[in-house]
C-alpha cells in the first residue's frame, strides 16, 4: 500500500509538470527583469569578443571569438585548434552549423574553415579576400558567404560541391557591406545601403526590392514569415508595409548590426550604441523597447552577436564574454533590498506588506514592484491586516493606519516595551510578546490579564490558529494556547525533534511548523516529526503555505520546494516514506534568510502569485506560468584517456594498449538552460554490476580493469529531470599481457597437471618404496628366522632324539617301554623331517615366483572335485615376489574358501593379469553370491575374512573390492607393479 500511495503522489506531480508549459526565455510575457540572466566573462574562463554563436546537432554551443573558435557545453569552454598551418586571424567572425554537422568558420582575415569529424581545416576554394561578415545556408543546402572586402560586399555560394562567385552576371551588384538572410521560403535576402536583394526559390538571379534602405542593415524572419529590417533609418518589415519605429544607432567601428527573432516573435538588436535591445510582440505590432546595458548587469554595453538554442534560451556574446537569459519560474522586482520581517497579508490578499532595509513596502497583487509605505530603518517586527500595522524598531514602535487603497494615512507612536512578536487578532486586538504578553490599549501596550500577563519568560511566534484564537511559544514549556486568562498547554516541548520552530502555517485542524532540523505536523492528539536526515530539503524552513491547488510550498536553506499536500500527510502518517518534491531557484541561489528565530516568509496575494521573502531579496513564482524544459539532453562522451593517450573520436572501437590500468573517461549533457543541475548515470558494462548515480559528475575513472572488452553507457537528465534514456556509448578494448592469454592460461595449465602428475607419480614411488623396503624386511626376516631354526632348534632337536636313541638301546627288546620310545623316536623323526623342510621352504620362498603354477598348486590342495575351476593369465607371466606371492596366495586362498563354503558355485574361475603399472588378481565364483548386509558391513559377524584379505592387501599398498550380484560373486586384488615385480 506503501508503495502504491508513492507511486500516486510521483504521478501527480508529472501530471503537474505535464500541463506546465515548456520553458523559453522569449515568452514576450516576460520581461528581461523576469528572466535568470547568467553571464561569464574573462574570470569565469570566457573568451572575448564573441561575434558569432551556433549550436550543433549534439547541442553545443559553438563561439566565434578573438582568440579564435570555441565549444561550450555550459560549463567548460574548450579552444578549437586549428589542424592546418594555414595563416589566419585569430578573430573568428561568422559560423554556421551545416544539416550534416558541419561546422563552417569565418575569419577576419584567412577566409573560411570547416570542422568535419572533430577536426578544424581550412575551406578556401581560393585565395581569400577579405574578413568574412556572414555563413547561411538555404533550405536547398546550398552555403552562401559574405565577405568584406574593403567596404565592398563580396558574395559566393557553394552549391552541389562546387564554389560560385556571385556578382553582376546572376543579379547582384557589388556594393557597401550589407546583411543576408536565408529565409524559410528558400529565398535568399540581401539588404544593402540603398539596394535591396531577393534570390526567389528556383531562381538564377536575384531580383532587386522596391523598398530603400540606410547603412548599417540587418534582417531578420519571424514566426510568421514576415522580413524585418532594421537600419539607421528605423525598424520596419522589408515589404515596406507597417510603422517605422525609430531605434538607436549602430556607430561602435567593427561592430555591425545584428538583428534575429526568437520562436515567440520578439526582435532582439546586438552592436546597437545602447546595448542589448528586445522589442515585445504585442497586438498590433511592438510594445516599447527595452535595453539592457552592463549598469544592469550585462557582461558588457557591446553587444556582438545573439543566438536562441534548441531549448529556448537566448545567448549573447559581448565584447567582454557571454551572457544567457533563460526562463525561469521565480522572478524578483527591482527592488533588490534585504528583508528584515516575514509577510503580513490583508484578510482578502489584494495586498502584502514586507519589513525591508528602508522600511516597510506594500506589495499589490498583480503588480510586480512594491512600494514603499512606511520609510523607518531598523524595523524587526510587523503584524496587522490591510487596514492596521504594529512594528516595532529600535527607532520607535508605531500603529500604521491605512486607507482603503493602501496608502498611510495615520502614524500613531506606541509606548515601550521593545516587542520580538505580535499578531492581531479578528476582534481587532493588536498582542506583543517579549518577557510577557502585552494588549495594545490605545497607543499604550499594557500586561495581559491572568498569567500570561504575568512576568514568566520570553514569549513568541504570536499567531491566530483556524479559530482566532491565540497561540505562542514559550522557550522553556512549548506551544501554549491564551484564552482571556488562562494558559493552556497545545504541545510540549520534548514532543518536538526538529529544533527549534521558526514559523507556523495552519491547515484545517492541523498546525504545521518549520524549523531547523525540519517540519512538523500537530494533528491535536500528537506532533509529528520529518527530520531533515530523512529529507534535506526539509532544513532551516522558514516559511509553510499550502495553497487551494494541494500544493505545499515551503522555504528553506536548499531553496523552494513545493510538494503534494496529500503526499506531505502520508509522509507524516508514515516517517520516512518518500516525499516526491520540486524544487525552484536552488541553482540561482535563492534560499531561506539565515537565523531566523521567527519568520513568516510565504505569503499568496490575491493573483495567485506567491512571494517569498529570500536571502537575495523578494522573489516571486506565479503557479499559472511555470515552465519546464520538457526536451531530454544531448549526451557526449567527449574523450577517453589511457596510457599516456587521449581519444576524441567515439565511432569506432578503441584499442587500449596491454597493461592499461588506469582509465579516464570524461562526458556531458548539452542541455544549456542551467548545465550546473544536470544529472548522470552510467554504467561500464563488463565491469559494473549496475548503474552508477554520477550526480552532477562529469568524469569516470575505473582501475584494474582486466584484459577484455568493455561498452561504456552513460545517459543524462536535464534540469527539470527530463532523462536521455539513450545516452552515449563507447566500446573499447583492452589487449591482454602475455601472462593474461588463454596460450599462456593453457601453458601453465598444462603445466600445473605436469607438476602434479610428477608430485603423484613421486608419491606412488614413496609408497611403493615403503611397502617394498617392509617386504624386503619380512624376506630378511624370514631367511633369519630360517637360519636360526637350522643353527638353533632343529640342531638341538636332532641331538636329543641322539640321546632318546641311546636310552632305547640300553633298554631290553621287546620292553613295552621300549617300543613306546621307539614309536615316540619315529614320530620325531616325521617332525624333525617336517621342521627341515619348512626351514628349507623358508630360503626356498624368498625367489620371485610365477603366479599361475603356485595358484594352481593351491586350487588343487583346496578346491573339491565336485567344482571345477580354471585359472587365467594375461600381459605375460612375470615373476612376482615372494612375500606378494605368499600374500596373494593367502587371499585367493580365503577368496576359494569362502566360495566353495557359501556360495553353492560349480565353477571358479581364477584371472591373473600383468600390466606395466600394477598386477590384479582375481577369484569369481557363478554361485548366490554375497548378502546385501555381509557386503555393506565389510564382514559377517564373529568372522574375520573378508577384513584380513583387505589388510593384507592395504599392506601392499594396493586395493581390494569385492562386488556381488544375483549371478555371483568377485575378489578382485590390484597391487602396483613396482612392489608386485622385481
Amino acid at each position: 500500500m506503501r508503495r502504491f500511495l508513492v507511486r500516486l503522489f510521483e504521478l501527480a506531480l508529472i501530471a503537474i509538470a505535464l500541463v506546465a508549459t515548456p520553458a523559453t526565455a522569449s515568452d514576450p510575457r516576460r520581461s528581461l527583469q523576469e528572466l535568470r540572466h547568467t553571464r561569464w566573462t574573462l574570470g569565469d574562463g570566457a573568451p572575448a569578443s564573441i561575434q558569432a554563436i551556433t549550436q550543433d546537432r549534439n547541442g553545443f554551443l559553438w563561439l566565434g571569438t578573438s582568440t579564435g573558435l570555441y565549444r561550450f557545453d555550459g560549463l567548460v569552454f574548450e579552444r578549437i585548434l586549428p589542424d592546418d598551418d594555414i595563416p589566419r586571424s585569430f578573430q573568428v567572425t561568422a559560423l554556421l552549423a551545416a544539416k550534416n554537422g558541419d561546422i563552417w568558420v569565418g575569419y577576419d582575415f584567412g577566409g573560411i574553415a570547416v570542422v568535419r569529424n572533430g577536426r578544424l581545416r581550412s575551406a578556401n576554394p581560393w585565395t581569400p579576400d577579405g574578413g568574412v561578415d556572414a555563413i547561411v545556408q538555404g533550405r536547398d543546402g546550398a552555403i552562401w558567404v559574405t565577405a568584406d572586402s574593403r567596404g565592398e560586399m563580396l558574395l559566393s555560394r557553394l552549391k552541389d560541391g562546387r564554389w560560385s562567385k556571385i556578382g553582376p552576371a546572376q543579379g547582384f551588384e557589388p556594393s557597401e557591406m550589407g546583411s543576408i538572410l536565408a529565409a524559410s521560403d528558400d529565398s535568399i535576402y540581401i539588404a544593402t545601403p540603398g539596394v535591396h536583394y531577393q534570390l526567389k526559390p528556383g531562381a538564377n538571379r536575384f531580383e532587386r526590392l522596391a523598398s530603400k534602405g540606410g547603412p548599417y542593415a540587418a534582417l531578420a524572419e519571424r514566426p510568421d514569415h514576415r522580413i524585418w529590417l532594421a537600419d539607421d533609418t528605423g525598424l520596419r518589415r522589408l515589404d515596406g508595409s507597417g510603422s517605422r519605429i525609430a531605434i538607436t544607432g549602430a556607430n561602435t567601428p567593427f561592430a555591425r548590426r545584428a538583428m534575429r527573432s526568437d520562436r515567440d516573435g520578439s526582435l532582439w538588436l546586438v552592436a546597437q550604441d545602447d546595448g542589448l535591445t528586445r522589442f515585445r510582440p504585442v497586438q498590433g505590432g511592438f510594445g516599447p523597447p527595452e535595453r539592457l546595458t552592463a549598469e544592469q548587469g550585462l557582461s558588457s554595453s557591446l553587444t556582438l552577436s545573439m543566438f536562441e538554442d534548441r531549448e529556448g534560451n537566448i545567448w549573447v556574446g559581448t565584447a567582454s564574454g557571454l551572457d544567457r537569459f533563460t526562463a525561469t519560474n521565480i522572478a524578483q522586482p527591482a527592488l533588490r533590498e534585504g528583508l528584515v520581517t516575514g509577510f503580513v497579508r490583508s484578510r482578502n490578499g489584494d495586498r502584502l506588506f514586507v519589513g525591508g532595509l528602508s522600511g516597510i513596502y506594500r506589495i499589490d497583487a498583480g503588480v510586480d514592484q512594491p512600494s514603499l509605505l512606511f520609510p523607518k530603518t531598523s524595523v524587526g517586527v510587523l503584524c496587522g491586516d490591510g487596514q492596521r500595522l504594529l512594528t516595532f524598531s529600535l527607532e520607535g514602535h508605531y500603529r500604521l493606519d491605512l486607507t482603503p487603497a493602501g496608502s498611510l494615512r495615520k502614524a500613531t507612536v506606541v509606548g515601550d516595551p521593545l516587542s520580538i512578536s505580535c499578531v492581531l487578532d479578528d476582534k481587532g486586538i493588536f498582542w506583543a510578546g517579549r518577557d510577557r504578553l502585552y494588549r495594545l490599549d490605545g497607543a499604550q501596550l499594557v500586561p495581559a490579564p491572568g498569567e500570561a500577563g504575568a512576568k514568566v519568560g520570553t514569549l513568541l511566534k504570536l499567531r491566530l490558529d483556524r479559530g482566532g484564537r491565540l497561540i505562542y511559544s514559550r522557550p522553556s514549556t512549548g506551544f501554549r494556547r491564551y484564552d482571556g486568562a488562562l494558559e493552556q498547554p497545545i504541545w510540549p516541548r520534548d514532543a518536538v525533534t526538529i529544533g527549534a520552530i521558526s514559523t507556523l502555517a495552519f491547515g484545517g485542524d492541523t498546525i504545521l511548523a518549520g524549523a531547523a532540523g525540519g517540519v512538523g505536523r500537530w494533528d491535536g492528539r500528537r506532533f509529528a516529526n520529518l527530520r531533515q536526515r530523512d529529507y534535506p530539503f526539509l532544513a532551516d524552513v522558514t516559511g509553510i503555505l499550502q495553497s487551494a491547488d494541494g500544493s505545499t510550498w515551503m522555504i528553506g536553506v536548499n531553496g523552494i520546494v513545493r510538494v503534494s499536500t496529500a503526499a506531505l500527510t502520508a509522509a507524516f502518517n508514515r516517517p520516512g516514506t518518500a516525499l516526491p518534491f520540486e524544487r525552484f531557484g536552488y541553482y540561482e541561489g535563492f534560499s531561506a534568510r539565515s537565523y531566523m528565530n521567527e519568520a513568516n516568509d510565504i505569503a499568496q496575494d490575491a493573483s495567485g502569485r506567491i512571494w517569498f521573502a529570500t536571502n537575495k531579496g523578494l522573489a516571486y513564482i506565479d503557479p499559472a506560468r511555470i515552465t519546464r524544459n520538457t526536451l531530454p539532453p544531448g549526451v557526449v562522451i567527449t574523450s577517453l584517456a589511457a596510457a599516456g593517450r587521449r581519444w576524441t573520436e567515439m565511432a569506432q572501437l578503441i584499442d587500449l594498449p596491454a597493461g592499461t590500468d588506469r582509465l579516464q573517461i570524461d562526458y556531458t549533457a548539452l542541455s544549456l538552460t542551467d548545465a550546473r543541475a544536470n544529472r548522470f548515470r552510467y554504467r561500464l558494462e563488463g565491469s559494473d554490476t549496475g548503474w552508477t548515480d554520477a550526480g552532477d559528475r562529469r568524469q569516470a575513472l575505473y582501475t584494474n580493469l582486466g584484459p577484455g572488452t568493455y561498452r561504456f553507457h552513460v545517459i543524462a537528465a536535464n534540469n527539470d529531470g527530463v532523462w536521455n534514456r539513450e545516452g552515449a556509448v563507447v566500446h573499447f578494448r583492452i589487449a591482454p599481457r602475455f601472462y593474461q592469454t588463454i596460450w599462456f592460461a593453457c601453458v601453465c595449465a598444462v603445466a600445473a597437471f605436469g607438476i602434479l602428475w610428477l608430485l603423484y607419480r613421486r608419491r606412488v614411488r614413496v609408497v611403493a618404496e615403503r611397502t617394498r623396503a617392509r617386504i624386503e624386511a619380512q624376506l630378511a626376516e624370514r631367511e633369519r628366522i630360517a637360519r636360526e631354526l637350522h643353527d638353533t632348534l632343529l640342531q638341538g632337536f636332532q641331538g636329543l632324539m641322539l640321546r632318546f636313541q641311546s636310552v632305547v638301546e640300553q633298554l631290553t627288546p621287546g620292553d613295552r617301554a621300549r617300543d613306546a620310545l621307539e614309536t615316540t623316536l619315529e614320530q620325531a623323526d616325521d617332525v624333525l623331517l617336517q621342521g627341515r623342510e619348512r626351514v628349507r621352504a623358508l630360503r626356498e620362498n624368498m625367489k620371485p615366483v610365477l603366479l599361475h603354477p603356485y595358484l594352481e598348486a593351491l586350487a588343487t590342495r583346496l578346491v573339491p572335485t565336485t567344482i571345477g575351476w580354471t585359472i587365467e593369465e594375461s600381459g605375460g607371466a612375470k615373476p612376482v615376489c615372494a612375500p606378494v606371492a605368499d600374500e596373494v596366495s593367502a587371499i585367493v586362498a580365503e577368496a576359494l574358501s569362502n566360495a566353495i563354503r557359501h556360495s553353492g558355485t560349480r565353477t571358479i574361475a581364477i584371472r591373473i593379469g600383468h600390466g606395466s603399472d600394477k598386477l590384479s588378481v582375481s577369484v569369481e565364483d557363478f554361485g548366490a553370491g554375497i548378502p546385501a548386509d555381509i557386503l555393506k558391513a565389510g564382514r559377517r559377524e564373529g568372522h574375520y575374512g573378508l577384513v584380513g584379505m583387505r589388510e593384507r592387501g592395504e599392506r601392499l599398498g594396493g586395493t581390494l573390492s569385492i562386488t556381488s550380484s544375483a549371478g555371483g560373486s568377485q575378489v578382485k586384488l590390484t597391487a602396483p607393479a613396482r612392489i608386485a615385480y622385481e
